[in-house]
């Protein structure tokens, strides 16, 4: 029986977002808010800044009153940040604000202090300033009613921030992806022990629960099942509950001790795609479990089951958030040669470095698949095209960054 034809990165990530529905919405306050999508456009209820303020220390006054100057002025009161001055400007008179001061009623304008003369109870201003002269007006920065951040948007520190200064103190977000990671193998043992003839550390558990989060979702279920094939369909039926997507790692060949693709078969998941022309990862196999889980099939070697993740599996999670696709990718340039393979995307793992206006991308060391430390400290894959035995030194080359 012949292997099923592979299918390209572009119509397996096309093949992926597809199925990923939008996930629904949460409210959330604003201290579990970081690294969270915004469900809905945020519409500001209130104007920022709230009211028109004092931009400096100074004195508010009449801006007409300071025609021809030096001019005297009486000084009627003062206003502090958070403390009205309780009193109206009126022609020949200033009050003195502090920066962040709410502008007393009548006032047009403020006048620096450094450009001024006070006394007790009058101030010398030596400088002519025009209406609006160091005013913060009600509203310029964001006015009441204004969208102040759009549907899909990565909530880092500022954009907290601009939720809390206009009020919005439960923002509705996507909920979080939950994913249920599955590890096979006999050979596999968690690290914190000596390891028994023939075992290994079970690096891919630690490394994609990582990935997984550093994505955006919940990991919701961390199983290991040996190689049995009743073992696996039982492992997979309980990794299916309550999931939206579920990550196997290794298994996925065709070897007698390969389960995971007859246990998803047994449990009734459709087939997507079987290979991607993918180096490496290209064995990675996507699947639709019957009540819509997606389940993503990934290679054992580290390298395989990383780069196959960040690909097909990145994608799925952010279509759900409703996340930009364009995310962390960009357009670099080789700095040496990069290794390709006919009919194959190499996924190269690099270092990259910005000079001369660009990203210049290098190959982290030794590229094969079971070398987890070509992906240590890795910023970039690189994408050469499957028609390229080899992208030399200078081409262009699109890169996507990790994380």
């Amino acid at each position: 029986m012949s292997a099923p034809p592979r299918i390209s990165i572009e119509d397996a990530r096309r093949a992926v977002v597809e199925h990923a529905a939008p996930l629904e919405a949460e409210e959330i306050g604003l201290d579990d808010a970081l690294g969270r999508v915004l469900a809905v456009d945020a519409v500001a209820p209130d104007d920022l800044p709230p009211f028109s303020s004092s931009g400096m220390d100074g004195f508010a006054l009449l801006a007409g009153d300071t025609r021809n100057p030096p001019v005297r002025l009486r000084i009627v009161g003062e206003a502090r940040a958070g403390a009205l001055a309780g009193m109206a400007v009126e022609p020949g008179t200033a009050i003195r604000v502090s920066t962040g001061a709410q502008m007393p009623e009548g006032a047009d304008a403020v006048v620096r202090q450094e450009l001024t003369q006070p006394g007790d109870d009058e101030v010398m201003v030596l400088e002519e300033v025009a209406a609006g002269n160091d005013v913060r007006y009600a509203g310029e920065d964001i006015p009441a009613g204004a969208t102040i951040l759009q549907g899909g948007t990565l909530l880092g520190a500022a954009e907290i921030g601009g939720l809390a200064a206009v009020n919005i103190a439960r923002p509705a977000v996507v909920r979080r992806p939950r994913l249920a990671l599955v590890s096979t193998g006999d050979e596999l043992v968690d690290p914190g022990r000596e390891l028994e003839p023939g075992e290994i550390r079970d690096a891919n558990r630690a490394a994609l629960t990582a990935a997984t989060r550093a994505a955006g979702a919940d990991v919701i279920a961390n199983l290991r099942v040996g190689d049995d094939l009743a073992a696996t369909i039982a492992t997979l039926a309980e990794a299916l509950q309550g999931a939206d997507v579920v990550a196997t790692v290794g298994g996925v060949s065709v070897g007698p001790h390969d389960h995971v693709r007859p246990a998803l078969e047994s449990l009734g998941a459709d087939q997507v795609f079987a290979r991607v022309s993918l180096k490496p990862g290209g064995q990675v196999c996507f699947y639709i479990a019957p009540d819509g889980t997606l389940v993503f099939a990934l290679p054992g070697n580290p390298a395989s089951a990383l780069t196959a993740f960040r690909i097909l599996v990145v994608p799925a999670l952010y279509a759900m958030l409703g996340r930009s696709q364009m995310l962390h990718t960009a357009r670099g340039v080789a700095a040496v040669d990069l290794p390709g393979a006919i009919g194959r995307t190499s996924v190269v793992r690099c270092s990259a470095e910005m000079r001369d206006g660009g990203w210049h991308v290098t190959p982290n060391g030794d590229q094969r698949s079971h070398i987890l430390t070509s992906m240590l400290g890795l910023p970039a894959l690189a994408l050469v095209p499957d028609d390229r035995e080899v992208l030399h030194a200078g081409e262009p080359v699109d890169i996507e960054f990790v994380g």
